[in-house]
């Protein structure tokens, strides 16, 4: 009966835990869209480089979370971000508002770009709150937010301005008190975790690299995004489509299936429906006036950068949740690399919006779309986003088993020995079989971290082991492997 009871309550936990990121994040996608649609073409009217640098703020935004997580993660009290994302949120708001009542550019600019950096919080928050969610059960929240978002923007577009404004006012207010708990047990163990510069060192598949071909795929693929809302808008405004439901159907889908594809059969479908889009775009770039061109191309284009909106939601969630320690880090530097992709995207599709004649556009258009593919094909080439997320291991306590420290150097020096280590190498490996991380190595053999970091790397690699931990149990068991 006891047993029972407590199944009950952690079914109704989880059942909560999803209602609960369901509701945040239909709402942080109903709050993209307005800012796009109902708010930025009033701040283009009166300072038309206000978005872009909203978008450019929010992007330093993302990277200084990214930044504070991966140096100091202790600094990020949960308390003082609400406090400072909420005042921000108001005071920002209220500016946009005085200025576009009196017409002031400097009022509207200013408000534009505290807004942005203001949601970043609310943002990450629903991604942490996500991570405890599993594999199926997170794809179909994050695909059930989408499906929410679009029918939520059928009573919004008859709505007037002032109904657009109040949702927008109320909709960080929702995110916060939905996600507040979930997303706080994850900040704890970020907050808890061992620095990233130390795992990436010693622990090196608990962590996704700045540089990761994943991120990179991010930006590229906001650059399509970018495109669709830029391209052919009057007067600021985005010629909107529901072609996106395209890959919420197919997400739907999958998530059905008795055995749910890998999550790269989302990146070839959002490859291919983007490239289906350049290639109308080049082909009718005469026609950019006509209705049919715009609803045809921005579909497609939508439709692809949302399949991989849905893809990279997954993705970085996934990631954080098998290493809960390194989540902000993961997704903030994510969210980032989206933010930049989209304001480059709105960048070229401005300009190509510039060009004189359907020759010249259609020109234009080629090359953005020969530098997609050819990106695809070579930088990403052999990118696998699954794979990806079932690299990651997730941080583990050491566990050094308790032995004198003549015992222990003694078996240090004869695994040095089996496996041909240098004398620098051997040095390590007793610092690091004693538990030892890798400051520690760095301020006793007065090295750089650098230097650190590849004698490590090639101890793991001549030990044929992937942790800290592993190498600690090779040596403990090194007379075992002699014998």
């Amino acid at each position: 009966m006891g047993e029972s009871v407590a199944q009950h309550r952690e079914k109704f936990s989880i059942e909560s835990a999803w209602i609960r990121c369901f509701a945040a994040l239909s709402a942080l996608l109903v709050e993209t869209w307005l800012v796009n649609s109902v708010l930025y073409p009033q701040v283009s009217m009166v300072i038309p480089e206000a978005r872009d640098a909203a978008s450019l703020v929010g992007v330093a935004g993302f990277v200084a979370f990214a930044v504070a997580a991966s140096k100091r993660p202790s600094l990020l009290d949960e308390r003082r971000l609400a406090i400072g994302s909420f005042a921000g949120y108001g005071t920002g708001l209220s500016l946009i508002a005085g200025g576009l009542l009196y017409g002031n550019p400097a009022l509207v600019f200013a408000g534009a770009c505290l807004r942005t950096l203001s949601t970043r919080w609310f943002v990450i928050q629903t991604g942490l709150a996500l991570c405890n969610l599993g594999g199926r059960s997170c794809m179909l929240c994050i695909a059930s937010s989408f499906v929410a978002s679009y029918l939520l923007r059928i009573p919004f577009e008859m709505a007037g301005g002032v109904v657009s404004g109040a949702v927008l006012a109320a909709i960080p207010c929702v995110v916060f008190f939905l996600v507040r708990g979930l997303a706080g047990e994850t900040l704890s163990y970020v907050r808890s975790g061992s620095p990233r510069s130390e795992l990436s060192i010693t622990q090196p598949e608990t962590y996704v690299p700045f540089a990761h071909a994943l991120f990179a795929s991010f930006f590229v693929f906001r650059i399509a995004y970018g495109f669709a809302l830029a391209f052919g808008s009057t007067e600021g405004n985005p010629h909107q489509t529901l072609f996106g439901l395209i890959p919420v159907a197919l997400v739907c889908a999958m998530v059905f299936l008795p055995k749910m594809p890998k999550a790269d059969m989302l990146f070839q479908a959002a490859a291919l429906l983007v490239i289906a889009g350049f290639l109308v775009a080049v082909a009718f770039g005469g026609y950019r006036d006509g209705w049919p061109f715009h609803s045809v191309v921005n579909g497609l284009l939508y439709a692809g950068s949302e399949c991989f909106e849905i893809l990279m939601w997954f993705v970085l969630v996934s990631i954080g949740s098998r290493n809960k320690a390194n989540s902000l880090v993961v997704f903030a530097w994510g969210r980032a690399a989206c933010s930049a992709g989209l304001l480059a995207g709105v960048t070229i599709g401005h300009a190509v919006n510039g060009f004189d004649g359907a020759i010249a556009g259609s020109a234009a258009i080629a090359v953005v779309l020969f530098s997609f593919v050819a990106v695809n094909m070579t930088v990403f080439k052999n990118l696998g986003f699954q794979a990806t997320i079932e690299g990651v291991r997730s941080e583990k306590a050491l566990v050094v088993p308790a032995r004198s420290e003549s015992g222990l150097a003694e078996k240090s020096l004869c695994a040095a020995q089996c496996y041909a280590l240098t004398k620098r190498e051997t040095e390590i490996l007793g610092m690091l079989a004693r538990g030892r991380n890798a400051s520690f190595v760095q301020e006793q053999l007065t090295v750089s971290r650098n230097t650190v970091k590849t004698h490590v790397a090639n101890i793991y690699a001549k030990l044929g082991v992937h942790s800290q931990q592993e190498l600690i149990d090779l040596v403990e068991q090194i007379e075992t492997v002699r014998l």
